[in-house]
């Protein structure tokens, strides 16, 4: 167990909130901040303000004090990418480049963990990815996030600010709105099975439970030396697959009935190598079939 500061930026979003109670259940003392007034149920002191004001980041910073820092914040739809690059810029970029100016002119400088994707490796030339595989996004969302790594590249190599990524795969669970899990069962709850894509693709899932852990693992032992880690399953499940797990969990009577293109910006194949995580001593404790089955009663209720 750990008494250490932990600052979550983001912490009322779908990972920040993982993370946090991950954090939490580890024994940090976590604070939490967004743009938004403090989001219901939160149980953790929460600061409310724009990342991109210089004097507020200062502030926040200094009533904080943390030992590590997460930026869980910022935009994260690929299709809203390509429809406003320059929001998606702005978003991305801004916040962060003054969490990062804050942080090495503290007075003893956090760790930042950056919250990134796997959107940086585009189409990856062989599967399992591993963290040195070449990075070639086909989004703006991946370049942007690419960007992001590349800030944290500054601070570390020009102003020693200890800094580490997580290349976050595809993350489900109970409060995702948006993505394929999302998409494929709010669709199969309404009889429609008609789906993007070929089913073909696959993807590496994780529940975001699982998420908020591997990143509470990081904080406490990775080294912030600029490294990446990858945060993701190792499994590979083909979007085919994926769609009648789903149909499963919801009792819908249907066969995917794909389009038969694929998406632009989205990979083909995705399969993380996740030596690097495990060796910090993480391991998946949702099965994808539990996870699933928990996030279509989730959709359920709330759609």
């Amino acid at each position: 167990m750990t008494t250490q500061a932990a600052l979550v930026l983001g912490s009322g979003g779908f990972i920040g909130r993982h993370a946090t109670h991950a954090l939490r259940a580890a024994g940090w003392n976590v604070f939490g901040a967004g743009r938004a007034a403090a989001p219901h149920g939160l149980d953790h002191a929460y600061f409310a303000g724009d990342l991109r004001d210089r004097a507020y980041v200062a502030r926040l910073l200094d009533a904080t004090r943390p030992e590590r820092i997460v930026f869980a914040c910022g935009p994260a739809s690929v299709q809203r990418s390509f429809e406003d690059p320059v929001a998606d810029f702005d978003a991305a970029l801004l916040p962060l480049v003054q969490v990062l100016d804050g942080a090495r002119r503290a007075t003893r400088a956090p760790g930042v963990l950056l919250v990134s994707s796997a959107a940086v490796y585009g189409n990856p030339d062989s599967v399992p990815v591993a963290e040195g595989a070449p990075c070639k996004p086909i989004s703006p969302y991946g370049f942007h996030k690419l960007q992001q790594e590349m800030l944290l590249d500054e601070f570390f190599a020009l102003y020693g600010l200890p800094v580490c990524k997580a290349r976050v795969f595809s993350t489900y669970g109970p409060g995702v709105r948006q993505l394929a899990v999302w998409d494929i069962a709010r669709r199969a709850l309404k009889g429609d099975f008609s789906l993007h894509g070929t089913g073909t693709e696959s993807r590496d899932y994780l529940h975001v439970a699982d998420v908020g852990a591997a990143l509470e693992k990081i904080c406490a032992g990775a080294p912030f030396a600029g490294e990446c880690i990858n945060v993701a399953s190792g499994t590979e499940t083909p979007i085919a697959q994926l769609a009648n797990l789903i149909y499963s969990a919801a009792g819908a009577a249907g066969s995917p009935a794909f389009e038969g293109a694929a998406e632009p910006g989205k990979p083909l194949r995705w399969r993380a190598d996740t030596g690097r995580l495990r060796a910090l001593g993480f391991a998946p404790a949702v099965p994808l079939e539990q996870g699933l089955a928990e996030t279509v009663e989730w959709i359920r209720a709330h759609e």
